[in-house]
């Protein structure tokens, strides 16, 4: 695995396993940086880059199935509290 690589999958799991709201949007805008740039977040909401990210991380034929992901994605990202989180 090459470096940058693995340094996305490092801040994925970061976003996925954060503990609190606050590590996991930390983690989730150092994603979208390394993924889109240092730019994105200044374009665009936290919500709508992580969305990009996942298209270009996690792409679907089926429409239905990207949006799931996408929300999965947000999910990860934006979550209020542990209660809300969805099951990996």
């Amino acid at each position: 695995m090459n470096k940058a690589l693995q340094q996305l999958n490092e801040r994925y799991e970061a976003m996925m396993f954060a503990k609190t709201p606050e590590l996991g949007r930390k983690a989730a805008r150092e994603l979208v940086r390394a993924v889109l740039g240092d730019e994105a977040l200044q374009k665009k909401s936290l919500e709508e880059a992580l969305r990009e990210c996942c298209r270009r991380m996690r792409p679907s034929s089926d429409p239905k199935e990207q949006v799931r992901f996408e929300n999965e994605f947000v999910e990860l990202g934006l979550w209020p509290d542990g209660s809300q989180r969805i099951a990996a």
